[in-house]
């Protein structure tokens, strides 16, 4: 059954539950959380709805509802027990547009109960269309630990200053950025703590001090996508989707991704690739200069961490120059994701003492000269290599490889996509890569590892490509 989520509003008129049983009871309750009152059309009742009766919170009516009964209410829940009464009410309510539902009878039903978290004014529901009520019981019981017990003053606090919010902050960005600022910053934390008259006199000054400042100096954030899977996105990374004004963003970045973002939040696609820069690096510094000088949070967006090689040292260059306030957060970059599906230690103490992360290509987009890099030394040594944007220049890495002394056998992992459901992987070895890289068939975004450590067993399916037979003998 497919299901949208909405709140429906229980103050005008008393919700009906059909039933006098322990099942009905068990209904009443739940809807008595948030409804004032509630109806039950029953002939007979249970102890705990006599109960409820006596305290005023649940009135009795006629046991077989009919249209008069049914029309007009915000609910009604048919818990009767027999099949054709149930039946009946359930046929009532939807020729009436009245959302029905039958305990265990989804055929019966227009809307399905969630499992409620409830901190009074702040209520979570969560559904599964009927597919499995233990899984949002068992995230709603994760939910319960993990949210403030005091979350309903804090909502309370932000009703009982709305008017005057709203009489000196003009709506749309502003607005919207004060309330961000009370939930995530003072205000917040003296709530929670039960200091309620202290948020009270924070509140009054940040109203104030927001008044005064509308024209202020907006901020850049350089986020780390992650390798494309947006289960890897950092708690701080989704808070910070959700509070940006414009996202720069990378092709890198994972479908998915993106819907953390605000529904009004404006995209601004920046990606590069090799020899195609769409859109030029001064460009982007200027975009997002220009815009946080208007006021705006501006989040750039880059796949993996933004601090490897993600061109985040002359934005942030700029943005210092500029004046602009400039916040890092920092993402999982694609090496490591790949290490992590493959379950590849990238150092080990008996065969890896260092890990070294290098580009497959220079900064100007040409082949890479590794001048940098001694990279007999690494030979020498118990090392991985772990190279970046290396597809189209695999072979000619392989072959300075093999120039400085690496050992023609060394194990190679190729890992195209990585954390992706498109992701690849392909084992071979630093010669087979040097005689001929296109046997590999990868594609960008894809990371290289050299060393042992490519050879120990991998998790997941790894395609062997080694050809020539005396190598294999060595990876064997």
């Amino acid at each position: 059954m497919r299901t949208f989520p909405i709140f429906v509003n229980v103050d005008r008129k008393p919700p009906l539950v059909v039933g006098g049983g322990e099942l009905a009871a068990i209904k009443a309750r739940l809807l008595l959380k948030r409804a004032p009152s509630v109806d039950i059309a029953a002939d007979a009742i249970v102890p705990e709805i006599s109960a409820l009766v006596a305290e005023g919170r649940v009135i009795v009516v006629s046991p077989l509802p009919g249209v008069d009964q049914v029309r007009g209410r915000p609910l009604v829940i048919s818990a009767t027990g027999d099949d054709e009464e149930d039946a009946r009410v359930s046929a009532i309510a939807r020729a009436l547009g009245v959302p029905v539902n039958v305990p265990d009878r989804p055929a019966l039903c227009s809307f399905s109960m969630p499992a409620i978290v409830d901190r009074g004014e702040v209520t979570i529901a969560i559904g599964t269309s009927g597919a499995a009520p233990v899984l949002a019981q068992r995230l709603r019981a994760w939910l319960e630990r993990e949210l403030h017990p005091r979350l309903d003053s804090l909502a309370r606090l932000a009703g009982d200053f709305r008017d005057a919010v709203a009489e000196k902050l003009p709506a749309g960005r502003v607005r919207r950025k004060f309330w961000e600022g009370v939930f995530a910053g003072g205000v917040a934390d003296a709530v929670l703590a039960g200091e309620e008259g202290e948020a009270r006199r924070l509140i009054g000054e940040a109203i104030e001090a927001a008044a005064e400042g509308r024209s202020a100096t907006g901020r850049v954030l350089l986020v780390g996508a992650g390798p494309g899977d947006p289960e890897l996105l950092t708690l701080k990374a989704v808070r910070a989707l959700k509070a940006a004004d414009v996202i720069l963003y990378d092709r890198l970045v994972g479908p998915g991704v993106l819907d953390h973002a605000r529904r009004e939040v404006e995209l601004i696609p920046v990606g590069k690739a090799k020899g195609d820069h769409s859109v030029p690096q001064g460009k982007i510094q200027e975009l997002m200069i220009e815009r946080a000088r208007a006021g705006q949070t501006v989040l750039r967006l880059k796949g993996g961490d933004p601090l490897v090689f993600g061109r985040a040292g002359e934005e942030i260059a700029a943005l210092r120059q500029a004046g602009i306030e400039v916040e890092i957060v920092p993402g999982i970059t694609a090496g490591l994701a790949a290490a992590a599906s493959l379950q590849l230690p990238l150092t080990h103490r008996d065969i890896s003492h260092s890990v070294t992360f290098v580009s497959g290509h220079e900064a100007s987009g040409e082949e890479p000269s590794f001048a940098h890099l001694d990279l007999a030394a690494l030979a020498r040594g118990e090392n991985t290599l772990l190279v970046y944007m290396g597809v189209s220049t695999a072979g000619l890495i392989a072959g300075r490889l093999l120039d400085a002394g690496w050992k023609p056998e060394t194990p190679v992992v190729a890992v195209e996509n990585a954390s992706r459901d498109t992701e690849r992987r392909v084992a071979t070895t630093i010669a087979e890569l040097a005689a001929d890289p296109s046997r590999l068939g990868l594609t960008s975004p894809a990371v290289l590892i050299f060393g042992a450590v490519a050879g120990l067993p991998a998790a997941g399916i790894v395609e062997d490509v080694l050809s020539l037979p005396e190598v294999r003998r060595a990876y064997a």
